[in-house]
């Protein structure tokens, strides 16, 4: 594919405002056709969002399991005036494409999967650095960073997660792409805190503890 024309179309892909029907010409090929190869893969962005009204009403998927899939992003999206998400990946060897599908913004309370972690350890990242700038409420997270090695490094894995998401915020400005109250009240804290609880991801359940214990100090 020509770079210049590559560039032009991958800019429409990342506009809200314009992709509308190149998103539908996508989603055709993928849900209706059911092809998962070709140029039409090779032309759009390993990922873009789009708004849910691009799809709302319109009859894309033929299989159940993939109409309710697209009903639930669909609904989701326009329950908090946000977006669907794109991400595409390749089997090399196979030569097929499949696409991923998630909500716009992350919010706090979301199911955190490989889709939307960089936005949660993002979050992440947000809380730590207030309750380093607003040590009396919480507890500062970095206060032991100098005198132990373990939490520097969990709060560097943290990090390093978080900085995943830097290629999005390029991309998209921040409230777009997550949604939380930088005031941290306790209810936010408290979805924090479940957040942390129900997933398996790196640092997730060791933060958790750290995070409790921090807090247990403070109170």
């Amino acid at each position: 594919m020509d770079s210049n024309a590559g560039a032009v179309a991958n800019q429409i892909y990342y506009d809200v405002e314009k992709n509308a029907a190149m998103v539908l010409k996508l989603f055709n090929t993928y849900y209706r056709d059911h092809n998962h190869s070709g140029k039409v893969y090779e032309e759009f962005p390993a990922f873009f969002m789009f708004k849910p009204g691009v799809l709302d009403g319109k009859e894309i998927a033929t299989r159940g399991s993939e109409k309710l899939l697209l009903d639930d992003c669909i609904q989701r999206a326009k329950g908090r005036n946000g977006y669907i998400s794109v991400s595409k990946h390749r089997n090399p060897k196979l030569g097929y494409y499949w696409l991923e599908l998630s909500v716009a913004p992350f919010m706090m309370g979301d199911p955190v999967g490989k889709e939307n972690k960089g936005e949660f350890f993002y979050i992440l990242t947000r809380f730590i650095e207030f309750t380093k700038q607003n040590p009396k409420i919480y507890g500062d997270l970095t206060a032991e960073i100098e005198s132990d090695k373990d939490i520097a490094l969990m709060l560097n894995g943290i990090a390093k997660m978080a900085n995943r998401f830097s290629t999005s915020l390029k991309l998209y400005p921040e409230n777009m792409l997550v949604a939380f109250n930088p005031r941290w009240p306790v209810t936010e804290v408290q979805k924090l805190l479940q957040s942390l609880k129900d997933n398996d991801q790196d640092w997730c359940e060791m933060f958790f503890e750290y995070l409790r214990y921090v807090m247990g100090k403070k109170n």
